[in-house]
C-alpha cells in the first residue's frame, strides 16, 4: 500500500476537480507505458510544500498527476500559460487548478503559487523552465530558473525535488507519444526535503537540479 508521511501544522487541501483528473491521468500513464512510482511519500516538513521536478517530455504532466493520484493528495500545477489559452487540454487544466506562467506573467503566477503554498496547498513546477533535449542534459537535468527558489523562499517552504526518467522516450520532444510493446518503462523518484539555504536563488535553484541529478539512474 502507498504510504505518505505528513508531519504538517496543518491539513493539505485537497480538491475534488483535480483528485478526478489525477485518476484518469494515472489510467493513461499505466495503460501507455509501464509506469514505476516511487512506494512512499514523505513530507517531513510543518511548512509549505513545493515540488520541483525535471522535464524531458509533455508526458511529464501525465506522470506527475499519477503520483498525487497514488497518494491521494492533490496540487497546483505551474505550467506553460499558452498551454491554457486553447487547444483541446485547455479547459481541462483550468479546471484541474493548473497555474498559467510565461515571461510577461511571471509576477503574477509566482504570486499566486505562494498564496497557494500560504494557504496550505501543494504547489509543483519544472524549475528548468522548458523541455530539455537529452543533448543539452547534464547529469541529466539542464539549468534551473531561480523562480524555483524565489517561491520556496517568500512561502517559507521546502522543495521537494522529483527525478523523470523515461518520458522522453514515450513522448519526445518536438513529436507526437509512441505507445508500443513492450511498454516503454517510465520511473519517477522523489527526494528528501531540499532547503533554500542561500541568499542567491541562482544558487538555491541549481541545489534542487542537485537533488533531482543524484536520484537518476541514468544520467
Amino acid at each position: 500500500m502507498p504510504t505518505t508521511h505528513l508531519v504538517h501544522a496543518r491539513p493539505i487541501e485537497r480538491h475534488a476537480a483535480f483528485m478526478r483528473g489525477a485518476k484518469a491521468m494515472a489510467i493513461l500513464a499505466k495503460t501507455a507505458t509501464r509506469l514505476e512510482l516511487p512506494d512512499e511519500l514523505r513530507l517531513v516538513s510543518n511548512r509549505p510544500v513545493l515540488f520541483a521536478g525535471n522535464h524531458r517530455s509533455l508526458f511529464d504532466m501525465v506522470a506527475t498527476m499519477a503520483i498525487f493520484d497514488k497518494f491521494g493528495l492533490s496540487c497546483r500545477i505551474m505550467l506553460r500559460g499558452d498551454y491554457m489559452v486553447k487547444g483541446p487540454g485547455a479547459a481541462f487544466l483550468h479546471s484541474i487548478g493548473c497555474i498559467p506562467t510565461s515571461r510577461d506573467q511571471r509576477e503574477a503566477a509566482e504570486a499566486e503559487a505562494i498564496a497557494s503554498l500560504e494557504r496550505g496547498e501543494l504547489v509543483a513546477l519544472m524549475p528548468e523552465g522548458r523541455l530539455i533535449p537529452p543533448d543539452q542534459w547534464v547529469d541529466g537535468v539542464g539549468p534551473a530558473r531561480p523562480g524555483v527558489s524565489r517561491i520556496a523562499r517568500a512561502a517559507g517552504a521546502v522543495v521537494i525535488p522529483v527525478a523523470f526518467e523515461g518520458t522522453e522516450n514515450f513522448w519526445p520532444r518536438g513529436k507526437q507519444p509512441r505507445p508500443r510493446l513492450p511498454r516503454v518503462p517510465v520511473r519517477i523518484s522523489v527526494g528528501p526535503p531540499i532547503e533554500m539555504v542561500h541568499d542567491d536563488d541562482a544558487e538555491n535553484a541549481a541545489l534542487v537540479m542537485a537533488g533531482i541529478s543524484a536520484m537518476l539512474r541514468s544520467r
